[in-house]
């Protein structure tokens, strides 16, 4: 098929019946969890230091707060590869339905700590907040992603997932910028628990619709019920954690864009935490305090939604002017752009912070940045990791995926407090711990992308030039 051929079947994907009916699925899961991470994204971080007393002391408090990111994350390290392969295992529906089941809990766990009138008893609701959160987040993490990817594969094998993929993130971010204002304004309010419940409803409502609406896909083979026994699924998922192992070991181009995208998540989940924290450190007592922090909420996740909505645009011209290649060329140099810019930012931010009392010049610019990076990241990763998994080894798509998700766990849970500094008004200067991580594995990263795109070039030409020399 020809690239005329190609391009003109990418402008009408919503066309096919198919793909028409997963666009709406995907467009319905990707803004529901927009919204309902909205509504805890922007307000946790301040709500467990309140809860925890940070009016009170402020060092124990940030440390409680850091503790918790890290038992979270380290949990989510824990699980990650697990219920990849899990999925890998008794199929990616079951296993996404299932994560919304956790989800419920974990927004239910979180108005509870409101009714805690003891920090150690609102610590004891986060731990149990933090394990729902894990088990949500490994399940679904990678699994919907794998089950978008084998769904085209198998219905409309023309269209290209970053064609989807660009899309629902521009809706789901969209969908944050909803879920954060009303957060911020509930937190105001002083009834941050509403906002919780409401999200645990619409977790709810979206558990039921996806019940009703995914459907495994036929090409690949999963346990049935009779084989789902506990001995079976622990063999199974051994096999394709060795596997998928193997496979990065034999592709160190997935090993490095896991490693990058886990050192952006890493950076963005100690970012987007403890911001919260610190500008309300800062400027708590200001008279336009509330305002000023739905406004940054209101720009960051704008800037995500525009990034989102850009790469939407420069997606269908690589398609319409060098196809493939082009494609995979210009998702590479976003990616790695928009990690290098988020650590360097970062890292000014820390200068800053260290050299400055206030420190508060660079740190909107800052967020801005990171959030504006966070809008084409996800997808460039997913498009990217899905491009260099072999063919032959889609079976593991899940299990490598959520790698790079693992890698950020594994950093929290080490780096977390060391990262998240001594109290809420110098956090910014250790944001330079993942700042730095990020920066090396980007620079890495790139030069192994672009070495396997080099290569893929030359095997192309190759291949003309042998077919000319036969005739």
């Amino acid at each position: 098929m020809s690239e005329l051929n190609i391009s003109q079947e990418l402008l009408s994907e919503k066309s096919h019946p198919e793909v028409r009916k997963l666009w709406w699925i995907s467009l319905v899961v990707q803004s529901a969890v927009g919204f309902t991470n909205g509504l805890y994204l922007f307000t946790y971080g301040p709500y467990f230091y309140e809860k925890l007393g940070g009016t009170i002391n402020p060092s124990t408090a940030m440390l409680l707060t850091t503790i918790l990111l890290g038992v979270r994350q380290g949990l989510v390290a824990l699980f990650e590869v697990p219920t990849g392969a899990l999925a890998d295992a008794i199929g990616r529906a079951h296993v996404v339905i299932l994560s919304l089941v956790f989800r419920v809990f974990f927004f239910l766990f979180l108005a509870v700590i409101w009714l805690c009138s003891t920090p150690s008893v609102a610590f004891a609701w986060g731990l149990l907040a933090s394990i729902a959160f894990a088990l949500n987040y490994t399940l679904f993490n990678g699994a919907f992603s794998a089950w978008c990817v084998e769904t085209l594969r198998e219905k409309a094998p023309h269209v290209s997932y970053g064609w989807l993929s660009s899309r629902f993130y521009s809706y789901q971010f969209f969908a944050y910028i909803l879920g954060g204002v009303l957060a911020v304004y509930l937190y105001l309010l002083k009834m941050p628990f509403v906002g919780f419940l409401i999200a645990a409803f619409v977790s709810f409502c979206m558990m039921g619709y996806s019940m009703t609406r995914m459907k495994e896909v036929r090409s690949l083979h999963f346990l049935n019920r009779q084989q789902v026994q506990l001995s079976t699924i622990v063999r199974r998922v051994g096999e394709i954690i060795g596997k998928s192992a193997q496979i990065c070991s034999r592709y160190p181009v997935l090993f490095w864009i896991v490693l990058t995208f886990g050192s952006y998540m890493f950076l963005l989940s100690i970012v987007l935490y403890l911001w919260p924290v610190y500008f309300e450190t800062k400027a708590g007592s200001h008279a336009h305090f509330g305002r000023d922090w739905i406004l940054i909420v209101v720009g960051a996740q704008s800037l995500t939604f525009l990034a989102s909505r850009l790469l939407v645009k420069l997606n269908q011209r690589w398609s319409k002017e060098g196809g493939v290649n082009a494609h995979l060329v210009g998702f590479r140099r976003i990616f790695i752009a928009a990690c290098l810019a988020s650590a360097l930012v970062i890292i000014g931010l820390s200068v800053e912070t260290l050299t400055r009392s206030n420190g508060l010049y660079l740190f909107p610019i800052a967020v801005f940045v990171v959030m504006f990076a966070f809008g084409v990241v996800a997808p460039c990763f997913e498009t990217l990791i899905n491009a260099y998994i072999p063919v032959a080894e889609a079976q593991q798509r899940t299990t490598i995926m959520s790698a790079g998700s693992m890698f950020r766990s594994i950093m929290i849970l080490v780096l977390a407090i060391p990262s998240g500094g001594t109290s809420g008004a110098t956090t910014t200067i250790n944001w330079a711990i993942p700042a730095t991580m990020l920066l090396i594995s980007a620079v890495v990263a790139n030069h192994f992308i672009k070495r396997e795109q080099r290569a893929k070039e030359r095997m192309e030409i190759a291949v003309p030039v042998t077919e000319t020399s036969k005739t």
